[in-house]
């Protein structure tokens, strides 16, 4: 491994292990953070904030400031060069597109951050693993569900897949057994009720049973 690999084998090596990706996808900022620090209180070690949350550099940077090093931060839903550029000047530790924004997984090494495009065909896989990324998120995972997955999985069994979308507590096991590295969790991640009434008690204890279940 040489010496410019090493950040980004390391952060690699963090997100496999949270095996959980916690997906803040809100329109008020107040609410992201609240959720920010809820999956934070849950033990959760790895947060992906996306583009739709006003002014989401800046809760990059205050979770920063808060957390250091300990929490690995990415920037999703993240669509073109600029949106990188912000995302990775605020800090984030990955970027991650819905879609093949290849133009972004250069940037994001040079920032000794990591990549993950959006694929969802055997065609779309290879074009992602071909411009560089370190992970490849499927999506929307449960249009094709895990038996999707598994038949990606078998074409290129050393891909690191990320289903999202559609991921619960309850079926993410048979993602897991279908070759997911990673799985990413959006809404499903809190209970809504608990969250209107910011229930945080509540809140944590699904998020860590969530956990549990990941690496169990």
């Amino acid at each position: 491994m040489t010496a410019t690999a090493a950040p980004t084998a390391s952060k690699l090596a963090a997100l496999l292990a949270a095996r959980v990706v916690p997906v803040l996808r809100y329109t008020d900022a107040a609410a992201a953070a609240y959720a920010a620090e809820v999956a934070v209180s849950a033990g959760c070690t790895t947060l992906e904030l996306t583009w739709t949350i006003p002014n989401v550099t800046d809760l990059v940077r205050a979770l920063r400031d808060k957390h250091g090093a300990s929490l690995l931060l990415g920037v999703g839903t993240v669509l073109d060069e600029s949106q990188a550029r912000e995302a990775l000047v605020a800090g984030a530790d990955f970027l991650v597109s819905p879609a093949l924004a290849h133009e972004i997984v250069d940037m994001a090494h040079a920032a000794d951050a990591l990549c993950m495009l959006g694929a969802f065909t055997p065609t779309e896989v290879l074009a992602a693993r071909r411009a560089g990324v370190d992970v490849v998120k499927v999506f929307p995972a449960d249009t094709g569900g895990p038996k999707h997955l598994a038949a990606l999985k078998s074409v290129f069994p050393d891909t690191i897949f990320c289903p999202t979308g559609g991921i619960t507590q309850e079926n993410m096991g048979t993602y897991f057994a279908a070759g997911a590295g990673l799985v990413g969790i959006g809404s499903n991640l809190y209970d809504k009720a608990a969250f209107a009434s910011r229930d945080t008690a509540a809140l944590v204890a699904q998020i860590t049973r969530t956990r549990e279940a990941a690496h169990g």
